[in-house]
């Protein structure tokens, strides 16, 4: 499960303009980046974890992850790689939709991946399990070289990840958020990865 007090400190990147108000699913579409708001995300989390100072940062390839990822480590001093496990999410024909319009021509699969993601069927989208799965085989490499380790994500693979984690059921990832910008922790104690801090705002993140 990893070394004793091996420390993973999870961050969504920050914000960018296919968030509300938009509300568009960017997906793994390339060419969205951070936006000023998201930039000063980033920032303000640097400056916060200065104090941890992480042993390595991971990112997911994503665009906003990776910019997250490297204003972050020119804070903390820290090398940041890229790790093709923590990227985004694969939700298919929703890529580039408007979250409206997701509702509207899926209404069945778009109320189970709000309620139950276990249970959505839908053609080119990465199953749920096969999502965490791959998060965890990133987290628990991550713990096993012990220290701390910062993994740059996005909203559902790290909501995954913190059930995966913790032993709960994936579709108890609908009874938690993790906003743009925030940091989640979790520390190795008696074995067995315990979640410290869930959705940490480090500054506006909504």
């Amino acid at each position: 499960m990893g070394v004793e007090g091996a420390r993973i400190l999870l961050i969504r990147h920050g914000r960018h303009d296919w968030l509300a108000p938009t509300n568009r699913f960017a997906g793994r579409l390339p060419g969205v980046s951070l936006n000023a708001a998201g930039r000063e995300q980033s920032e303000a989390l640097g400056l916060r974890l200065r104090a941890v100072q992480p042993d390595r940062i991971l990112t997911s390839p994503m665009e906003r992850t990776r910019e997250t990822a490297e204003i972050v480590g020119r804070h903390v001093k820290a090398m940041v790689t890229v790790d093709d496990r923590l990227i985004e999410t694969d939700l298919g024909p929703w890529q580039g939709m408007r979250v409206e319009d997701v509702q509207a021509r899926y209404p069945e699969e778009w109320r189970a991946w709000r309620t139950a993601p276990t249970r959505l069927h839908l053609p080119g989208t990465e199953p749920l399990a096969a999502l965490a799965d791959r998060m965890a085989a990133c987290a628990f490499e991550s713990l096993a070289l012990g220290g701390s380790t910062l993994l740059v994500s996005h909203q559902d693979p790290l909501l995954a990840l913190v059930c995966r984690l913790l032993d709960l059921p994936l579709d108890g990832m609908r009874r938690m958020d993790i906003y743009p910008g925030s940091l989640t922790i979790l520390e190795v104690a008696r074995g067995r990865p315990v979640l410290v801090t869930l959705n940490s705002a480090t500054s506006e993140t909504r």
